[in-house]
């Protein structure tokens, strides 16, 4: 199982990161969008190591909080694999090529471009449209992954009662929130949204509304909590909860957070010049930030003034209704950390 077409039935996302279980679960009508309901359960330590999953039976658990917490009814679910789990490649295809002989040349391809045994990948293709320099040829995506990434998920998802439909990468999710609810990729020749997380940064650049660049790499606010923890001798429930409220001495903003903010933006400079060395491009016309992280005051104008390109905190639920078992507080302050899971349920909604 690594399905990126589409289904046409209402799907939870569930996202698995490092940290927490994140699941959401919209509806549409039209061309309107709501979220029915939702949840965020953190996931205790060591059950995952970087997006790893070490011990599936506590995330199995933490995955059945989150659906009780969320009292969504659906038992359905989509799943992504981590970024730096999968394998992706564009390649040109003939437009007349008949779906058959698509199949059998995309499994030639995959052989070609998968560096593990077949019996040990999950695989799965996808027509993106047109390509940019022949009308004659359309782009198609392949992505692939070991089959034991989607597994350890699937296994957690079962234990909790729930039957995934489709495993997708955690940049195609992205990609389809950025697509549905927002006209980002319309309006920008070439757009970088770089995610925050707890444990890992990820960069996805899109060029013409084409997914052209992705890297992860292991670094997020799991440092500024371990910081805080050293440097006020708290324990780790303690820490994330004065860095969550803000309870903390005078120097912890210049001492800490400011250093923190740096190495974001640190981050964020390495993984450009990444992008620009494999590219024929020296910069992207915007940025958006999201993740957790991206919620730390000042962030995002610090890295604008720094790198010099128009950096914005990314909302894409801004035209999107929330439904009367959501409270808008709460969700408001988890948002930043529901994308994924979002785009996830957007797959059963094409």
């Amino acid at each position: 199982m690594f399905s990126i077409y589409p289904r046409k039935e209402s799907l939870l996302g569930l996202d698995i990161s490092s940290s927490a279980i994140k699941l959401v679960e919209m509806t549409r009508k039209g061309r309107d969008y709501r979220i029915e309901s939702y949840s965020v359960a953190p996931l205790p330590e060591g059950v995952a190591n970087e997006k790893d999953i070490v011990e599936p039976e506590p995330v199995g658990e933490a995955i059945r909080k989150a659906l009780r917490d969320s009292r969504s009814k659906l038992k359905h679910c989509a799943l992504a694999i981590p970024t730096s789990m999968a394998i992706s490649k564009i390649i040109a295809m003939p437009a007349s090529i008949p779906q058959a002989e698509l199949e059998a040349q995309m499994s030639m391809e995959a052989e070609q471009h998968i560096p593990y045994p077949m019996n040990e990948v999950n695989y799965d293709f996808e027509i993106l449209g047109p390509s940019a320099n022949s009308p004659e040829t359309v782009d198609v995506l392949l992505a692939a992954t070991r089959s034991e990434n989607v597994e350890v998920r699937v296994a957690a998802a079962e234990m909790a009662g729930l039957t995934v439909d489709i495993v997708d990468t955690e940049t195609h999710a992205l990609e389809k929130v950025l697509r549905h609810l927002t006209n980002e990729l319309e309006q920008n020749d070439s757009l970088a949204i770089v995610d925050f997380g707890a444990t890992m940064t990820g960069i996805s650049v899109f060029e013409r509304s084409r997914l052209t660049f992705s890297r992860e790499q292991t670094f997020g606010g799991r440092q500024l909590t371990e910081e805080i923890m050293h440097r006020y001798g708290l324990t780790w429930q303690e820490a994330g909860l004065a860095k969550k409220e803000g309870n903390l001495p005078e120097n912890y903003v210049s001492e800490v957070l400011e250093p923190f903010k740096d190495s974001m933006v640190r981050q964020l400079h390495r993984f450009l010049q990444f992008y620009y060395a494999s590219s024929q491009r020296d910069s992207v016309s915007q940025i958006l930030i999201c993740g957790g992280c991206a919620r730390i005051p000042g962030v995002d104008e610090q890295i604008q003034s720094t790198i010099g390109i128009p950096v914005r905190v990314i909302n894409p639920f801004t035209r999107v209704a929330l439904g009367s078992r959501v409270s808008p507080v709460r969700f408001t302050n988890d948002m930043q950390a529901l994308l994924i899971a979002a785009g996830l349920s957007l797959r059963g909604l094409e």
